[in-house]
């Protein structure tokens, strides 16, 4: 008998865990947030010192992304003592505003608000003066980039209050800082552009965020809904081409099939989708669904159906929502179209637009029953209720 070797096996905390940060930032910049989480979940396990409020630091935003509050909170109080003891002030009292956000019996992001407002009082102080630069950061000259990142933090809280100029005044201070990690700050300065209308200066933001970070996939998908509202969906198509190659992922591939779509190239839509629903991107986010079924192909599905329906192809439609709802019974917005579907044949059928409340009883008499053919059904109800009343 030959003996043979113990396989030694490594632990995905080792492997991950020797990983660089930057790994990490580039999957989240790519928008696979949970294979960032895990990176950075790795990496506090054996990570340095100075590695570990950074680490605690980006696990609590991509927390409070996937709404996971009472974690990011818990995150969040730890790296406010862990930037403490490496001397970065002003990270950690970054880090104390975000945990008071996350905290209504504590003021929420009102208090949130007025803990950034004491922070950066100085630094108001000295930029109303026309001071920047190390004039503006006194003594905390070393740093500008964290400063910058209250500013950043600044303008995502006044924008939640819809204080969008005030918004902008806060994110454009980010930028002159340098705050680190730059192209979320370009990012939000677009976002706060087309809230106040001015769309060609935020498609320069989100080329900015790009120029800065060509695997940001979120500033791509800004750009090409920018583009969209302009009604240029050449180059909207263009841009979404360029956000599938860095992430493949479900809702890219619906929204070009829709601007295939607005471009009166259905059929090309629909080919896109179908070969996307055969072969479903994989998609990250299927973990964090509490149902079975594919979160990538109920986008899919749905968006297929829309499209359909616009095509005035009702039963097609139906029928994929009907796959959506038979994997997930509760998916609320294939419920609405399909209900909208059935509205419009009703509405259509009998010419009459001043009847909803009784279409509306009708639709849910359809619905209750699950027939196999609901819209032929609908024809026959109609048709029955009609008779009824000659």
């Amino acid at each position: 008998m030959t003996k043979t070797g113990r396989i030694r096996t490594e632990s995905m905390i080792d492997r991950l865990g020797r990983k660089p940060l930057s790994e990490g930032f580039e999957l989240w910049d790519r928008d696979y947030m949970l294979g960032a989480l895990r990176l950075f979940q790795c990496k506090l396990e054996v990570a340095p010192p100075f590695e570990v409020a950074a680490c605690l630091d980006a696990v609590g935003d991509i927390l409070v992304g996937i709404e996971e509050l009472d974690e990011a909170l818990e995150h969040y109080n730890q790296a406010v003592d862990k930037y403490s003891m490496i001397n970065k002030i002003m990270l950690s009292e970054l880090m104390r505003c975000k945990a008071i956000e996350l905290q209504e019996d504590k003021g929420g992001a009102e208090a949130a608000l007025e803990q950034v407002d004491k922070t950066l009082a100085a630094f108001d102080s000295r930029a109303a003066e026309g001071k920047s630069g190390e004039e503006l950061l006194g003594e905390f000259k070393s740093q500008g980039a964290a400063v910058g990142r209250l500013y950043q933090y600044r303008a995502e809280l006044l924008a939640s209050s819809k204080r969008f100029d005030e918004a902008l005044t806060a994110v454009d201070m980010a930028i002159a800082l340098n705050c680190d990690r730059i192209h979320i700050a370009h990012g939000i300065r677009g976002d706060m552009l087309m809230e106040l209308e001015k769309d060609d200066d935020a498609i320069l933001a989100y080329e900015a965020a790009i120029a800065a970070r060509p695997l940001f996939v979120a500033a791509f998908e800004s750009l090409a809904k920018a583009y969209r509202s302009g009604g240029k969906d050449s180059k909207a198509l263009e841009i979404i081409d360029k956000a599938l190659e860095i992430h493949p992922k479900a809702v890219l591939i619906r929204d070009k099939a829709f601007v295939l779509s607005n471009m009166k190239q259905d059929d090309e839509a629909l080919n896109i989708l179908d070969t996307a629903i055969k072969n479903p991107p994989h998609e990250e986010t299927e973990t964090l669904s509490a149902v079975g079924g594919s979160v990538s192909s109920s986008t899919l599905l749905k968006a297929k159906a829309a499209i359909l329906a616009d095509l005035q192809r009702y039963e097609e439609a139906n029928k994929e929502l009907a796959i959506v709802l038979e994997s997930d019974a509760d998916d609320e917005e294939a419920s609405l179209m399909r209900k909208d579907i059935y509205i419009t044949l009703a509405r259509e059928y009998l010419g009459n637009n001043e009847i909803p409340q009784y279409l509306d009883s009708l639709v849910a008499k359809v619905l209750e029953s699950k027939p196999d053919a609901p819209i032929s059904f609908m024809i026959e109800t109609i048709e029955k209720e009609i008779e009824a009343t000659k």
